[in-house]
């Protein structure tokens, strides 16, 4: 909407937008004084707003843009050159002090504090304010620019998926988004102003995570980095804080280090309640045992149960329910009463829980899994020809294999996971918070493992196997004797389809996990049978339309199926680590196209290899790349290496130093799929980066949606500012490459410029 024309102005001078001014003056008589004398200078078109305090000073500056500033000292809420302070850490506009103060040393404090003049109350006339004014029309007109980049941050700013604020060198909030409000359960106008060491106490440039009080009393865990933010000339200006909601992750953690270290206690105390053989002595060291499991000193054994001050959650309520039901179990078998109710509750043979459907039902891992919505596992194992065992080398070789099967399998399981002898060669796994079904065949697959190492019964060498049903919670069944009913029924498909093998009780999980595995051995085929190659995809300057360079992407040669992208293969070559050998083969290919293309008299251009996450975790990997250009006699300039940001904010530190070793050595590093991450601002900036490329995603829809347009035009300008290149994925139509170019965007990678195509192929092409 257009501003309104001035009503009076000279005819020489061009018309100016109006000027915004904020008078902060608690006395009516003041701002009164101040109206009138801007009434007459009508060419500024000034509009003129009032603040009472400094509080709600401070919450205009931080909402709304004004273009001069005129604040008396002494308010409500402030006084003296604390309120000036204040003002000069809100705002970046002209700031003229209006007081009735005489004090001669006050002016030169007050310009040494930010203030722009300082007029007397007494003495303000309507030339000075008007010669004010224009000198704040002057400078609204040079810093538009920048308030219409502000804008654009304040945006991203907005609506970061992590917590955001700016925090002054007082410590005090001076801005925040809303994701950080929504975590911390407060207003905005509750946190700005106030000091970020009531809430986040942490120290600028550290990674902390900590446990924090919510306003409505509730407990989150937050993960917090602070970042200085500096002038040009390197003096601090002010901190930026990202902070995300770890709660979850924690609460996860600590269920599972809580069950861990619940049943330690359990089995430790278990023997106790064996060997001991005095009542007081069993139950004070029943009472020292939940002591130091639930960390609490308000622990009693009364009314013949033992009794917990407080609120306890789910697995400690379990634990403590155990720990009873033990400790009563103990005391009855010293009574000699009780002793084989106590001996029903573990295997005497294998020191398993042998009451499986107990130990997974309501009171335990299938009830907490139900009130959390979390997933579990149950795996039934069946040893494969255990008669045949038992008739050979006796009850005493079936007795000692037993022993020892169960000390395999309870090695090869997490602290949280529950294991029990069925019956006879029977055993049962609960995994517990499962993050999809198909993890448990990474668990059946380690268990065979651990089984198909020979055993030594009796002096001699026997081999056995087993057969592994798995079933899972909720998809599966909804209780104990569903799920063991599942379990059991897949152990039997197992035994059928071979033995030593595993098997899901849903079919389309099995079909779907030997798949997978069936493609993941055909990888290691290929990387013997020279099945990869390479096909290049040009990236063009879009102000020349000429080549400028290449993106390596892995095809692979299927003997059956023809060609296969890499979506269909590349998680499973993560999964199988073969990456990491196909990843240095992709490399190393590319190398040796680059020297073909340059003893071919070909004009050469830069290529990008991609890195994928499990490589770039490597150790050494910057020298193992060094060496690898080193050795194929290339140019390292000549080389880029894609990284998603994703991947490099798993450890930020490691990418810096990773980085910084290859950008030594002239190897350019691109951020990959920017936009679709969760980048860390405070990192970008120290990431020593070339080129940023824009995820083909928002440049699809540029054109069509507004929001994509603003994000696309956003990162040209960060990157831009950072100096970094840009290119955009995904360009296929005319007007997106216009769209691109009228931003600035250098650089494009798309079918409109050319598709994948093989090295021959590229070389005619820069030829």
């Amino acid at each position: 909407m257009a501003l309104p024309q001035p009503a009076e102005q000279p005819a020489s001078q061009p018309a100016s937008p109006a000027v915004r001014i904020l008078l902060i003056e608690d006395e009516p008589i003041g701002a009164q004084t101040v109206a009138l004398f801007l009434e007459p200078i009508r060419w500024a078109s000034a509009s003129l707003e009032t603040a009472t305090t400094l509080r709600e000073a401070l919450a205009r500056l931080r909402l709304e843009q004004f273009d001069l500033v005129i604040s008396d000292l002494n308010l409500p809420d402030s006084e003296g050159l604390a309120t000036l302070q204040a003002v000069a850490r809100a705002c970046d506009r002209l700031i003229i002090v209006v007081t009735a103060n005489d004090d001669p040393g006050l002016r030169e404090q007050a310009l040494e504090h930010g203030a722009y003049d300082v007029l007397h109350k007494g003495r303000l006339t309507q030339a000075a304010l008007e010669r004010l004014v224009r000198l704040a029309t002057a400078q609204a007109g040079s810093v538009r620019p920048l308030r219409d980049s502000e804008t654009r941050f304040r945006k991203t700013f907005e609506l970061a998926a992590a917590g955001m604020a700016h925090v002054g060198l007082d410590g005090g909030f001076l801005r925040v988004n809303r994701r950080l409000c929504e975590i911390l359960g407060y207003a905005e106008g509750e946190l700005v102003g106030r000091a970020v060491g009531e809430l986040l106490p942490a120290a600028a440039g550290q990674r902390r995570e900590r446990r924090f009080v919510r306003k409505d009393g509730g407990e989150v865990w937050l993960d917090l980095t602070v970042a200085p933010v500096n002038s040009p000339d390197g003096v601090r200006q002010y901190d930026v804080a990202v902070i995300e909601d770890i709660t979850a992750r924690k609460q996860a953690e600590a269920r599972r280090a809580a069950h861990g270290r619940y049943q330690e206690a359990l089995a430790a105390f278990g023997q106790a309640a064996l060997a001991m053989r005095d009542a007081s002595e069993l139950t004070d060291e029943a009472l020292r045992t939940v002591r130091r499991a639930l960390d609490t000193e308000e622990v009693a054994y009364a009314g013949g149960a033992l009794r917990v001050n407080g609120a306890l959650c789910d697995e400690a309520q379990s634990f403590l329910a155990m720990a009873g039901s033990l400790l009563s179990t103990g005391l009855q078998r010293i009574e000699s009463e009780m002793r084989v109710s106590f001996l029903a509750q573990f295997d005497p043979l294998t020191g398993l829980q042998d009451h499986l459907r107990e130990a997974v039902g309501e009171q335990r891992p299938v009830g907490q899994a139900g009130r959390r919505g979390a997933m579990l596992g149950v795996l039934f194992v069946d040893l494969d020809d255990f008669k045949l065992v038992n008739d050979t080398l006796g009850r005493a070789g079936g007795d000692e294999l037993l022993r020892e099967a169960a000390r395999r399998l309870q090695s090869a399981v997490r602290p949280g996971d529950t294991l029990a002898r069925v019956s006879g060669d029977e055993f049962a796994l609960v995994l517990a918070d499962l993050a999809r079904q198909e993890d448990a065949a990474l668990v059946a697959e380690k268990l065979l493992e651990r089984l198909a190492e020979p055993f030594i019964l009796s002096g001699q060498e026997t081999f056995v196997t087993a057969s592994v049903g798995i079933a899972a919670y909720p998809a599966d069944g909804g209780d104990a004797e569903s799920l063991l009913g599942a379990a059991d029924a897949a152990m039997v498909r197992a035994k059928q389809s071979g033995r030593n093998a595993y098997h899901f009780f849903t079919a389309a999980i099995t079909q779907r996990t030997r798949a997978r595995a069936q493609v993941a051995l055909e990888l290691r085929r290929a990387m013997e049978r020279n099945e990869f190659d390479l096909a290049y995809q040009p990236k063009i300057d879009l102000a020349s339309g000429a080549p400028c360079g290449a993106e390596a992407l892995l095809r692979w040669n299927h003997p059956q199926r023809g060609v296969i992208l890499p979506a269909e293969f590349v998680p499973v070559l993560e999964e199988t680590g073969l990456i990491v050998p196909v990843g240095e083969w992709v490399l190393r290919r590319a190398c040796e196209d680059l020297k073909a293309w340059q003893a071919a008299g070909l004009k050469v251009l830069p290529v990008a290899v991609n890195l994928s996450a499990r490589q770039f975790r490597q150790q050494q990997l910057d020298a193992r790349i060094r060496a690898l250009v080193r050795n194929a006699g290339v140019d390292p300039r000549l080389i880029e290496l894609e990284i998603t940001e994703s991947q490099l904010m798993q450890d930020p530190d490691h990418a810096i130093r990773v980085m910084q070793a290859l950008r030594e050595v002239g190897i350019r590093i691109a951020i990959d799929d920017f936009g679709t991450g969760y980048s860390s601002l405070a990192y970008l900036t120290r990431f020593p980066v070339a080129a940023l490329k824009i995820d083909r995603s928002f440049v699809a829809d540029a054109l069509s949606d507004a929001a994509d347009a603003a994000i696309v035009r956003t990162i040209i300008e960060m990157a831009h500012t950072l100096s970094f290149t840009v290119v955009a994925e995904g360009v296929e139509t005319e007007a997106q490459r216009a769209f691109l170019r009228q931003f600035g965007c250098e650089q494009g990678q798309g079918f409109l410029f050319g598709e994948p195509m093989a090295a021959a192929e590229l070389g005619a092409l820069i030829a």
